[in-house]
Protein backbone atom coordinates (compact mmCIF):
# COMPACT_ATOMS: atom_id res chain seq x y z
CA UNK A 1 0.00 0.00 0.00
CA UNK A 2 2.96 2.66 0.89
CA UNK A 3 4.22 1.94 -2.80
CA UNK A 4 0.78 2.80 -4.17
CA UNK A 5 0.12 5.51 -2.58
CA UNK A 6 3.54 6.92 -3.29
CA UNK A 7 2.85 6.52 -6.77
CA UNK A 8 -0.40 8.02 -6.31
CA UNK A 9 1.31 10.95 -4.93
CA UNK A 10 3.70 11.29 -7.82
CA UNK A 11 0.91 11.10 -9.99
CA UNK A 12 -0.80 14.08 -8.79
CA UNK A 13 2.05 16.21 -8.67
CA UNK A 14 2.50 15.38 -12.44
CA UNK A 15 -1.18 16.46 -13.02
CA UNK A 16 -0.39 19.86 -11.19
CA UNK A 17 2.72 20.77 -13.35
CA UNK A 18 1.11 19.15 -16.71
CA UNK A 19 -0.46 20.97 -19.51
CA UNK A 20 -3.14 18.79 -19.85
CA UNK A 21 -4.30 15.73 -18.42
CA UNK A 22 -6.54 12.27 -19.97
CA UNK A 23 -8.16 9.86 -18.39
CA UNK A 24 -7.75 6.59 -19.65
CA UNK A 25 -9.36 3.32 -19.03
CA UNK A 26 -8.34 0.68 -21.46
CA UNK A 27 -8.81 -3.43 -21.93
CA UNK A 28 -6.84 -5.95 -24.09
CA UNK A 29 -5.83 -9.16 -24.88
CA UNK A 30 -2.44 -11.03 -23.48
CA UNK A 31 -0.84 -13.71 -25.09
CA UNK A 32 1.55 -14.92 -22.15
CA UNK A 33 4.48 -16.97 -21.35
CA UNK A 34 7.10 -18.30 -19.16
CA UNK A 35 10.86 -18.17 -20.18
CA UNK A 36 11.96 -21.87 -19.41
CA UNK A 37 8.50 -23.32 -19.01
CA UNK A 38 8.60 -25.49 -22.37
CA UNK A 39 5.12 -23.89 -22.89
CA UNK A 40 2.93 -21.83 -25.18
CA UNK A 41 1.57 -18.49 -25.19
CA UNK A 42 -1.85 -18.53 -22.99
CA UNK A 43 -4.16 -15.95 -23.93
CA UNK A 44 -5.60 -13.97 -21.63
CA UNK A 45 -7.57 -10.59 -20.58
CA UNK A 46 -6.03 -6.93 -19.15
CA UNK A 47 -8.25 -4.38 -17.95
CA UNK A 48 -7.63 -1.04 -15.87
CA UNK A 49 -6.83 3.02 -16.13
CA UNK A 50 -4.35 5.11 -17.24
CA UNK A 51 -3.47 8.38 -16.75
CA UNK A 52 -2.01 10.46 -19.56
CA UNK A 53 -0.26 13.29 -18.31
CA UNK A 54 0.80 15.80 -21.35
CA UNK A 55 4.09 17.35 -19.88
CA UNK A 56 4.61 18.99 -23.69
CA UNK A 57 2.75 19.00 -26.95
CA UNK A 58 4.77 15.95 -27.75
CA UNK A 59 5.74 14.12 -24.75
CA UNK A 60 3.53 12.61 -21.75
CA UNK A 61 4.04 10.86 -18.93
CA UNK A 62 1.30 7.99 -18.31
CA UNK A 63 0.94 5.80 -15.13
CA UNK A 64 -1.52 3.30 -14.86
CA UNK A 65 -2.93 0.11 -13.07
CA UNK A 66 -3.87 -3.05 -14.52
CA UNK A 67 -5.19 -6.53 -13.82
CA UNK A 68 -3.75 -8.96 -15.94
CA UNK A 69 -4.00 -12.74 -16.36
CA UNK A 70 -0.91 -14.41 -17.00
CA UNK A 71 1.16 -17.98 -17.30
CA UNK A 72 1.69 -20.30 -20.10
CA UNK A 73 0.04 -23.23 -21.45
CA UNK A 74 0.91 -26.73 -22.29
CA UNK A 75 -0.85 -29.69 -24.68
CA UNK A 76 0.39 -33.21 -24.75
CA UNK A 77 -1.49 -36.14 -25.98
CA UNK A 78 -4.57 -34.84 -25.60
CA UNK A 79 -4.49 -32.78 -22.37
CA UNK A 80 -4.18 -29.14 -21.35
CA UNK A 81 -2.04 -27.69 -18.65
CA UNK A 82 -2.87 -24.22 -17.60
CA UNK A 83 -1.00 -22.35 -14.99
CA UNK A 84 -2.80 -19.32 -14.31
CA UNK A 85 -0.57 -16.45 -12.77
CA UNK A 86 -2.63 -13.29 -11.97
CA UNK A 87 -1.07 -9.61 -11.59
CA UNK A 88 -1.65 -6.38 -11.01
CA UNK A 89 0.39 -4.02 -12.45
CA UNK A 90 1.36 -0.66 -12.19
CA UNK A 91 3.23 0.71 -15.52
CA UNK A 92 4.96 4.17 -15.96
CA UNK A 93 5.49 5.05 -18.84
CA UNK A 94 6.97 7.77 -20.88
CA UNK A 95 5.41 8.36 -24.19
CA UNK A 96 6.28 10.57 -27.11
CA UNK A 97 3.89 11.36 -30.05
CA UNK A 98 5.64 11.26 -33.11
CA UNK A 99 3.10 12.09 -35.92
CA UNK A 100 -0.38 13.12 -34.87
CA UNK A 101 -1.52 10.48 -33.09
CA UNK A 102 1.06 7.91 -33.41
CA UNK A 103 3.23 7.33 -30.47
CA UNK A 104 5.81 5.40 -28.97
CA UNK A 105 6.38 4.55 -25.13
CA UNK A 106 8.17 2.61 -23.21
CA UNK A 107 8.36 2.41 -18.76
CA UNK A 108 8.94 0.19 -16.41
CA UNK A 109 6.48 -2.25 -14.50
CA UNK A 110 5.80 -3.42 -11.28
CA UNK A 111 3.82 -5.94 -10.73
CA UNK A 112 2.00 -7.93 -7.76
CA UNK A 113 0.77 -11.29 -7.68
CA UNK A 114 -2.92 -11.86 -6.67
CA UNK A 115 -3.32 -15.47 -7.97
CA UNK A 116 -1.80 -18.44 -8.84
CA UNK A 117 -3.32 -21.49 -10.14
CA UNK A 118 -2.61 -24.83 -12.38
CA UNK A 119 -5.29 -25.78 -14.54
CA UNK A 120 -5.37 -29.12 -16.17
CA UNK A 121 -8.23 -30.81 -18.19
CA UNK A 122 -8.90 -33.31 -21.10
CA UNK A 123 -12.27 -34.54 -22.80
CA UNK A 124 -13.71 -35.84 -19.78
CA UNK A 125 -12.37 -33.73 -16.73
CA UNK A 126 -10.88 -30.53 -15.39
CA UNK A 127 -9.32 -30.06 -12.37
CA UNK A 128 -7.92 -26.72 -10.72
CA UNK A 129 -5.78 -26.33 -7.91
CA UNK A 130 -3.54 -23.54 -6.00
CA UNK A 131 -1.65 -25.48 -4.03
CA UNK A 132 1.59 -24.80 -5.53
CA UNK A 133 0.89 -20.96 -5.52
CA UNK A 134 3.81 -20.12 -2.99
CA UNK A 135 6.45 -21.86 -5.94
CA UNK A 136 6.04 -18.35 -7.60
CA UNK A 137 7.38 -14.69 -6.02
CA UNK A 138 4.80 -12.19 -5.11
CA UNK A 139 6.75 -9.07 -6.81
CA UNK A 140 7.70 -8.90 -10.86
CA UNK A 141 9.88 -6.45 -12.59
CA UNK A 142 9.35 -6.15 -16.06
CA UNK A 143 10.11 -3.60 -19.03
CA UNK A 144 6.78 -2.35 -21.53
CA UNK A 145 7.94 -1.07 -24.59
CA UNK A 146 5.12 -0.70 -27.58
CA UNK A 147 3.55 2.02 -30.04
CA UNK A 148 -0.25 3.02 -29.94
CA UNK A 149 -2.50 5.41 -31.94
CA UNK A 150 -5.04 8.14 -30.75
CA UNK A 151 -7.89 9.25 -32.97
CA UNK A 152 -8.86 13.14 -32.72
CA UNK A 153 -12.08 11.88 -31.39
CA UNK A 154 -10.38 9.56 -28.42
CA UNK A 155 -9.95 5.94 -29.29
CA UNK A 156 -6.82 4.52 -28.58
CA UNK A 157 -4.95 1.45 -30.25
CA UNK A 158 -2.15 -0.01 -28.93
CA UNK A 159 0.33 -2.96 -28.74
CA UNK A 160 3.12 -3.53 -26.27
CA UNK A 161 5.54 -6.11 -24.76
CA UNK A 162 6.60 -6.63 -21.84
CA UNK A 163 9.76 -8.23 -21.30
CA UNK A 164 10.36 -9.69 -17.43
CA UNK A 165 13.34 -8.73 -15.61
CA UNK A 166 12.88 -10.86 -12.69
CA UNK A 167 13.07 -14.47 -11.71
CA UNK A 168 9.28 -15.37 -11.22
CA UNK A 169 10.44 -18.79 -9.66
CA UNK A 170 10.77 -18.66 -5.84
CA UNK A 171 13.59 -21.60 -5.64
CA UNK A 172 13.37 -21.84 -2.07
CA UNK A 173 9.71 -22.80 -1.48
CA UNK A 174 10.04 -24.91 -5.01
CA UNK A 175 12.43 -27.01 -3.28
CA UNK A 176 11.17 -27.42 -0.28
CA UNK A 177 8.03 -28.46 -1.96
CA UNK A 178 10.25 -31.27 -3.79
CA UNK A 179 12.75 -32.28 -1.42
CA UNK A 180 10.35 -35.67 -0.60
CA UNK A 181 10.90 -36.68 -3.84
CA UNK A 182 14.72 -36.32 -3.49
CA UNK A 183 15.64 -33.55 -5.27
CA UNK A 184 17.86 -30.75 -4.06
CA UNK A 185 18.15 -27.20 -4.84
CA UNK A 186 21.14 -27.97 -6.73
CA UNK A 187 19.11 -29.91 -8.99
CA UNK A 188 16.76 -27.06 -9.98
CA UNK A 189 17.31 -24.06 -12.53
CA UNK A 190 14.89 -22.21 -11.02
CA UNK A 191 15.32 -19.65 -13.44
CA UNK A 192 11.88 -18.16 -15.25
CA UNK A 193 10.57 -15.18 -16.36
CA UNK A 194 7.34 -13.45 -17.76
CA UNK A 195 6.92 -12.09 -21.35
CA UNK A 196 3.58 -10.53 -22.32
CA UNK A 197 2.44 -9.18 -25.99
CA UNK A 198 -0.67 -6.91 -25.25
CA UNK A 199 -3.21 -5.64 -27.68
CA UNK A 200 -5.23 -3.35 -26.17
CA UNK A 201 -8.08 -0.57 -27.00
CA UNK A 202 -9.26 2.35 -24.68
CA UNK A 203 -10.42 5.85 -24.84
CA UNK A 204 -8.97 9.05 -24.04
CA UNK A 205 -11.42 11.71 -21.55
Amino acid sequence: MKKITCLLLLFVAFQVSAQEFHFIPKIGLNFANMTNSDGSMKPGLNIGVAGEVMMTNNFAIEPGIFYSMQGFKIKELGVTEKLKNDYLNIPILLKGYVYEGVNLFAGPQLGFKVSSKIKGADSRTSVETDVFSDWFNTFDFSLVIGAGYRSQMGLLFSLNYNIGLTNVLNKGNIASSMSGLGISASDLDGKSRNGVLQFNVGWSF
